[in-house]
């Protein structure tokens, strides 16, 4: 579906705006030094374990899953992610 960078570590942002998905999973960029953090709006560099580069983390919801629900932090400005939808 897309890829994510965080501008400035420690500001959360959305995945994307918009798109509804059953399945959306999430994959750190090969080229990270450090870890990509996952979560709502609130997620922190301390929010959980992080994903080291090229870790992947899915979420799953019979419900549906909105793009702008997800938000990722990082340790390093510019790291980011590449993420994946199944409708």
């Amino acid at each position: 579906v897309g890829e994510k960078a965080v501008t400035t570590s420690g500001t959360a942002v959305a995945l994307a705006a918009g798109g509804i998905y059953r399945s959306i999973s999430v994959k750190a960029k090969a080229g990270n030094t450090n870890q990509i953090y996952f979560g709502g709006s609130d997620v922190t560099t301390s929010t959980n374990d992080g994903l080291d580069a090229l870790q992947s983390v899915a979420f799953t919801s019979s419900k549906g899953l909105a793009l702008d629900d997800l938000f990722i932090d990082a340790d390093t400005n510019g790291e980011g992610v590449d993420f994946y939808g199944v409708s």
